[in-house]
């Protein structure tokens, strides 16, 4: 509060008289002679700066000599307690000096204190101005109460500093637009539907502090198929197929980092069939199914169906395919994952700071018009941020982790279906124990509609090798019933009592990590080759085995809470994976497809 009462601090000062003997510079002060000469006009003054500006002083106060020029007794006075005036001595007889004296400013308003100095029947003012204290007054906030939906809340503040802001709450965000005035906060308030809740913000500057409350209504999930969280819906999946070397052809690899706008567009976009499957049809969907999967990953290619790398707009034709496929799967009232793949690798090989900026725009764009594309669709469609980045380090996973972040944001903010659509974010290299020490996951601001991928194709060995290596060699049997006496192709983990044992222990990193907490974990990728140019008997023990390794796949994901869906290149022959033949809509490989539908009973 300023103080209110003024009180005068007058101080009188007789002036000196002297008489000057030698040399006449002034006249001789008549009021301590008796000479007979004419007394000096009075005179009184003040420096024009401070006339005009005044003294001026910090809102911490302090001190300031103040000298006048005078032949006469003065009368100093100032009309604020808060700035005192006291006299100071001085060398000259003709220059009084005076000390002003201003306590901390405790108010976030600039004050004013008027001086008066009176003598000889003059007058002269000036002022002393102090600029405010910190100050920080919160003068509205809108609206009242969020709708369950989220929105937009705005804070405005009236400020003389620099206003720190902390938020309490994570499904709040401040919003930074070009709009924004220095003393209005805009944030973002994340969709909630449940019970009505409130977040707190704080405002720091210098010693203030203010904190608001937001408030959001109470709401139920609109009528649209949106009701599961992320642990509902990863119940709901049994099973899942790939549509693998597919939607996903690419012509274009960045082995050396990306060369931003460089590519040849023209060149990139090499249409589904690019790498030796069949245009995709309803059938083959049907047919995927009737064999006992409820659910389907799209990997799919974006970057090299833009328009142009100005504005990374994807082609519409583009867009188009995609949802005729997705929308094979709906008819079968299937369950999507739709991811960005490896896309010639402009994400998953460039999780580094010196191309972060870049990366990041191209996923905000991408995903900002996919999400649009798909954001009426409802819960049975999950999206994926990216396939398997690699992130070999701390700062890496960071980089990554700035990756995840832009591809929640950019869905979430296309609203619609999109605003509580359950998200997976990918593990580093999709690696189980790279991801059990990732860390924090990016922020969704929505509560329990994220999910984690990993992939599995341990051991490498047993799973994709398809020639010996100077580390390994190929082992075509796994599990410990299965072993071939007297081969040196049966697969024995180092530090396991089994291969099973080992399997397990993998696993179960994800269930404490991650189940555990609420979190599904997706084992987006998992198989085994099958080696058809093996013979006889060799190829018959290897193929139980193999089948014996599917079914233990899917038994432990069930086991340890991980939703499983089988990799199917659609390759037909050696070293494939493939478990139907994409040109007739028919089962390849029954025994495998056995194995795992034995899994899920398991």
């Amino acid at each position: 509060m300023i103080k209110k009462n003024k009180m005068k601090n007058t101080i009188k000062q007789l002036g000196i008289c002297l008489v000057l003997s030698v040399l006449s510079l002034f006249p001789v002060l008549t009021a301590c002679s008796d000479s007979n000469d004419e007394p000096a006009a009075p005179e009184i003054v003040i420096s024009e700066n401070i006339l005009t500006n005044g003294m001026n002083f910090s809102k911490t106060g302090g001190t300031s000599t103040l000298s006048i020029k005078s032949n006469v007794s003065l009368e100093v006075t100032s009309n604020q307690d808060w700035c005192t005036i006291t006299p100071a001595a001085s060398a000259s007889a003709t220059v009084l000096k005076y000390t002003v004296t201003v306590e901390e400013n405790p108010d976030a308003v600039e004050r004013t204190a008027i001086i008066t100095v009176n003598g000889g029947g003059l007058t002269e003012t000036f002022n002393v101005v102090q600029v405010a204290a910190n100050g920080l007054i919160v003068e509205s906030c809108s609206p009242e109460a969020v709708a369950a939906e989220g929105g937009i809340f705005t804070v405005n503040l009236k400020a003389n500093g620099d206003v720190t802001v902390t938020i309490h709450d994570s499904w709040i965000r401040e919003t930074n637009t070009r709009a924004m005035s220095a003393v209005t906060k805009t944030f973002s308030i994340a969709a909630h539907y449940g019970e009505a809740r409130e977040g707190t913000i704080t405002f720091t500057l210098g010693d203030f502090t203010e904190t608001v409350t937001v408030k959001q209504l109470a709401g139920e999930l609109p009528d649209v198929g949106m009701e599961s969280d992320a642990m509902t819906l990863a119940a709901k999946i049994k099973l899942g197929w790939n549509l693998g070397n597919s939607l996903e052809a690419c012509n274009v690899t960045y082995t050396n980092g990306f060369v931003w706008g460089t590519n040849s567009l023209s060149d990139m976009d090499p249409g589904e069939t690019k790498w030796g499957n069949p245009a995709t049809t309803q059938k083959m969907i049907s047919a995927v199914k009737a064999a006992g999967f409820n659910a389907v990953r799209i990997p799919c290619a974006w970057y090299g169906y833009m328009e142009n790398e100005t504005d990374y707009t994807i082609k519409a034709s583009w867009l188009n395919r995609v949802q005729e496929v997705v929308d094979y799967c709906y008819a079968e009232n299937m369950y999507v994952i739709l991811n960005i793949h490896y896309d010639g690798g402009w994400l998953e090989k460039n999780c580094k700071v010196a191309v972060q900026d870049n990366v990041n725009k191209v996923q905000k764009a991408l995903w900002t018009q996919i999400a649009t594309k798909f954001k009426d669709y409802d819960e049975h469609l999950l999206f994926a941020g990216c396939n398997e980045p690699n992130a070999a380090n701390a700062a890496e996973m960071e980089v990554l982790k700035s990756y995840e972040q832009t591809f929640i944001d950019a869905v979430r903010a296309t609203g619609g279906n999109n605003a509580v659509r359950n998200l997976i974010v990918q593990g580093p290299n999709t690696d189980i124990t790279n991801t059990s020490d990732y860390g924090q996951l990016p922020v969704d601001n929505v509560s329990n509609r994220l999910m984690v991928e990993i992939h599995y194709y341990t051991p490498w060995h047993f799973c994709g090798m398809t020639a010996d290596e100077s580390w390994g060699k190929m082992a075509y049997f796994w599990g410990t019933e299965y072993h071939v006496d007297g081969s040196d192709r049966n697969y024995q983990p180092a530090g396991y009592a089994s291969a099973e044992a080992e399997m397990e222990a993998l696993f179960k990193k994800m269930q404490t990590k991650y189940v555990s907490q609420g979190i599904p974990v997706i084992l987006g990728e998992f198989g085994a080759n099958r080696r058809s140019s093996l013979t006889g008997d060799e190829l018959t023990k290897h193929l139980a085995s193999r089948a014996y390794y599917l079914k233990t796949v899917v038994a432990n994901a069930g086991k340890y809470g991980l939703v499983p869906f089988y990799w199917d290149n659609g390759y037909n022959g050696d070293n494939t994976m493939a478990l139907f033949n994409r040109n007739t809509c028919k089962v390849y490989d029954q025994q495998a497809l056995d194995a795992l539908i034995e899994g899920i009973a398991n």
